[in-house]
């Protein structure tokens, strides 16, 4: 029995020095938000909060890109509180100027937090080529 409790906590320990290891570790995620629904918008928010709260080191790049940018649009934008408060905990977003150039829109459209990329999918491609692990965000 005494061997038992020993294994149990060894157990325990064990699972609670790589939950440690997960918070504390720098991961490094890439988004690709190409979805204009303002419900997919609010899950996926939802998830960049998640991810912070599990892993607070987290570099995390948003690329917007067609419907998606959407998402940082100035206009009636009731996400952009969150979107700030995200910006200031070092989640950087960005918004593809091929769809501004193909959806004819303008930068000053967008909240200021957002920064620009000639193209989204090369930015991608970057961040890749640089370790970063890739995501497809919304639905």
């Amino acid at each position: 029995m005494h061997k038992l409790i020993i294994l149990l906590l060894f157990i325990c320990l064990v699972i609670q020095a790589k939950a440690q290891v997960v918070s504390n570790s720098t991961h490094q995620i890439i988004f690709q938000l190409t979805d204009g629904d303002s419900l997919s918008h609010s899950k996926f928010i939802r998830q960049l909060h998640n991810i912070l709260e599990a892993a607070p080191n987290s570099k995390i790049e948003v690329v917007t890109q067609g419907m998606g940018v959407d998402l940082l649009r100035k206009t009636s934008n009731p996400f952009e509180e969150q979107l700030i408060g995200l910006k200031e905990h070092g989640i950087e977003f960005v918004i593809c100027e091929n769809t501004l150039k193909n959806r004819s829109l303008k930068k000053e459209q967008f909240l200021p937090l957002a920064g620009f990329v000639p193209s989204a999918i090369l930015e991608l491609v970057i961040k890749q080529e640089k370790g970063w692990i890739y995501i497809k965000a919304g639905g």
